[in-house]
């Protein structure tokens, strides 16, 4: 937002420091990008140009003799447009023009030049009138000597703002000026619109038929000279960035820059009939704009129609039909309040994004709509020659019933820190023009209908302690310990990436938005399916279930590029309509070590990654970590070359090979992959009770077995079944090899346990380990009919 401060100071008891409305806006209102002239030069004058002959030397140039007031100056100059009896904008010598240029008195083919007549681009403002041709020539009420951006309004300073969307009160000059008078204590003064109004025989109907459009008033005038706008119009709407186009346009928008309200002119002479219904577009249904453009509108957007046909997108854009050009005699004026989300869609939809739409998408204060009316009317009198008929037709649909909010000095004093007395929240509440009553040291407030997004104390503590000062509050320690490290959950977070890291794997990050043949691709439950409901494309329209598939995506692009050897994993979230769930998943593909020198590889399979996922467990001081066959066939897996993962009997994962229908999709062979619930993880390193245990002064004693059991029989059985037979002096039991073949029974399979044993008191005897071997040997031909292999 631009604000010009010759016109807040047109609403100012008294004119402020720009420096210090500047230095106040970025403490206790919104930051300021930028205070500067609205035109950067000096020494400039109003000259009346009393003779203008051909340049003797030269054909384009002409030697003028321009009375400055107190001299009169020979000026070269070159413009087409340069003529006797003309008021002139001079640059005298030692004037700067924007860009640091410096005039001079100089010597041209000859001739002695003591400035410069300018063109309103050389000021910087060409946009100030359209019809310029060459250099600007003033209206011949122009003062000869007196300062022309004077004159013209252009000696101005611009204070550039930029808004935060919670300030929709700010994109109007009376917003502004209620802000400067709260922070920097001024009285302020608003003089309501005059209109004079004749009778009117003229009949207008104005109806609604969406609740979309709660506020609409429409006024016709008469008698309409379009033309151009005055300089002081022209300037301020200049300075706040808006291009001055005619005054018709100029009036509307001077008023939306005034009163924060939107206004949109029709040539009521091109209407069909005498009524205007708002509503919804019917679907397909479409509008010329005022660009030339026909758009196709759809059962979202707000249209103003003539009874039929569309003549206005509502909030956004007028239409082409009803434009005002320069026959225009008779306007009906347009001053209404549009739904904030349904504005929003349309403009961004065709991309029409505007002063108007940016006011109605933020909220408009419906009090002063009709007053915004009121308002234009006056100008189109003053301006434009306007006869006003009769009185607004429309509608005001919107409860005008007071909000208030109450507020204690306890909450206030507690909420901020800060200890604040009934006089100075009195004295702030004045500042900012709220109406209240205080009973109990309670505050009973009234807030104003600018304040459009005020929904609890919170918002009135927030406006009372910027105008306090935020620097005036004192600065305290947290009431709770705080503490600045890490939690658990990121500590186990960071330790897992350090490990994954570490041994070689990449991590990744892919898109959580995926198709629904993906989402499901490797469920082996029936999880729901979350679907978007304005996707980007078709492919990416549900949430997924797993990362795996977009892991799967990731190595098949690196092999296309022939890059073979895949490890990486991602943390990331199985999306369901019930929960997110965080996940630990992750691929190898290739061969994970190698060495040229010793000719030695070590390629991918099952074994190697289950080792990883061991070894990870391992170093996370996971314990009772069990990797069974498993029971249900996951899709797109590999059926015999799977097991899930179990902590503490609680299923945490799975791990497996790809099947080989998808490895051959994926024109890939060898791809193994797992996936495990990081809250389970997560949860099991929480309970780790870490003891210090002293290692044994006396030496371990190994045994190996090795046993002949069905082949149905799983290693894991056996290791629990020896577990829980055995002594405290069992240290370890593993299995090392399995065999089955020749010189076994069919059927049958040979396992090989290792078996170590402790005794942390003393050495322990041959016979006491035999025994103990013996045991467990007896035990597993009981349970599991296992039998010593001679």
């Amino acid at each position: 937002m631009k604000i010009s401060l010759n016109w807040l100071n047109k609403y100012l008891s008294q004119e402020v420091d720009r420096y210090q409305l500047e230095k106040d806006y970025n403490l206790k209102s919104q930051e300021v990008s930028g205070l500067y002239p609205l035109v950067e030069a000096s020494n400039l004058v109003i000259g009346y140009v009393k003779s203008c002959v051909q340049h003797e030397n030269a054909d384009k140039l002409k030697v003028c003799q321009v009375d400055v007031g107190d001299e009169v100056l020979q000026i070269i100059c070159g413009a087409p447009n340069v003529d006797q009896g003309q008021k002139v904008i001079v640059a005298c010598p030692g004037a700067v023009l924007p860009g640091n240029f410096k005039i001079k008195k100089a010597k041209i083919r000859g001739v002695v030049s003591n400035g410069m007549i300018c063109s309103l681009a050389e000021l910087g403002v060409q946009d100030f009138d359209k019809n310029e041709l060459g250099i600007y020539v003033l209206k011949d009420d122009a003062p000869i000597g007196q300062d022309p951006l004077k004159f013209m309004g252009l000696d101005d300073w611009i204070l550039d703002l930029d808004l935060t969307a919670n300030r929709p009160d700010l994109l109007s000059m009376r917003g502004i000026a209620y802000d400067v008078k709260a922070m920097m204590d001024v009285d302020i003064e608003f003089t309501k619109p005059l209109v004079n109004r004749s009778k009117s025989k003229q009949t207008l109907n104005i109806s609604t038929q969406t609740d979309d459009a709660p506020v609409y008033y429409g006024q016709i005038i008469n008698n309409i000279q379009v033309k151009d706008s005055p300089y002081w119009l022209k300037s301020r709407l200049l300075s706040s960035g808006i291009r001055p186009i005619n005054n018709v346009v100029d009036i509307t928008n001077y008023v939306m820059l005034e009163y924060g309200q939107p206004l949109h002119a029709f040539d009521y002479n091109k209407f069909d009939s005498d009524q205007i219904i708002v509503r919804k577009a019917y679907d397909n249904e479409t509008i010329v704009t005022l660009d030339d453009i026909e758009r196709k509108l759809q059962t979202s957007d707000i249209v103003i129609t003539d009874g039929q046909k569309p003549i206005a997108l509502a909030g956004v854009m007028g239409g082409n039909d009803t434009e005002v050009d320069a026959t225009t005699q008779t306007i009906l004026l347009e001053s209404a309040v549009f739904d904030p989300v349904s504005v929003r869609k349309t403009s961004r939809r065709l991309a029409l994004k505007s002063e108007s739409s940016s006011r109605f998408e933020k909220g408009i204060n419906h009090t002063l709509t009709k007053e915004a009316m009121d308002r234009a009317c006056e100008l189109f009198v003053q301006l434009a020659d306007g006869v006003v008929e009769g009185q607004a037709s429309g509608y005001h649909h919107i409860d005008t019933q007071e909000q208030h909010i109450s507020l204690s000095i306890k909450q206030l004093n507690r909420v901020t820190g800060h200890t604040f007395d009934v006089d100075t929240i009195k004295d702030l509440l004045r500042r900012l023009d709220y109406h209240y009553q205080v009973k109990d040291q309670v505050f009973d407030i009234e807030i104003p209908p600018r304040c459009i997004h005020f929904e609890s104390y919170q918002d009135v503590i927030e406006e009372i302690v910027r105008i306090y000062g935020y620097d005036r509050i004192g600065t305290t320690l947290p009431t709770t310990p705080t503490e600045g490290k890490l939690s658990p959950d990121q500590a186990f977070k960071r330790q897992l990436r350090q490990y994954f890291t570490s041994i070689g794997f990449f991590e990744t990050n892919t898109y959580s938005l995926t198709n629904q043949q993906q989402a499901r691709q490797y469920d082996a439950s029936p999880y729901s399916l979350v679907e978007i409901m304005n996707p980007i494309n078709k492919e990416r329209a549900f949430l997924r279930h797993s990362t795996i598939p977009a892991l799967t995506d990731v190595m098949a692009y690196n092999v296309a590029r022939k890059l073979e050897d895949i490890f990486i994993f991602e943390i990331g979230k199985r999306y369901t309509k019930e929960s997110e769930t965080e996940l630990l998943s992750g691929l190898m593909h290739g061969t994970y070590q190698y060495s040229h020198w010793q000719k030695k590889t070590m390629q991918v399979d099952f074994y190697l990654l289950k080792g990883i996922i061991e070894s990870f467990m391992t170093s996370m001081h996971i314990d009772h970590v069990e990797f069974k066959r498993a029971q249900v066939e996951r899709p797109h897996i590999h059926p015999g070359i799977s097991a899930d993962i179990f902590i503490n009997k609680v299923r945490a994962g799975w791990l497996g090979k790809l099947h080989p229908e998808e490895e051959k999709r994926l024109d890939v062979q060898d791809v193994y992959v797992f996936e495990m619930d990081l809250p389970i993880l997560l949860k099991a390193a929480r309970e780790i009770n870490r003891q210090y245990q002293p290692m044994s002064k006396y030496p371990s004693v190994s045994r190996d077995i090795a046993l002949v059991v069905d082949e149905d029989i799983e290693a894991s059985i056996l290791i629990e079944t020896v577990k829980a037979i055995s002594s405290q002096f069992l240290k370890s039991a593993s299995i090392f090899d399995v065999y089955q073949g020749e010189h076994l029974e069919e059927g049958k399979k040979s396992i090989a346990m290792a078996l170590v044993f402790e005794n942390k008191e003393k050495t322990l005897e041959t016979d006491e380990v035999d025994q103990m071997v013996q045991d467990i040997i007896k035990a597993l031909e009981k349970e599991h009919q296992a039998q010593l292999r001679q």
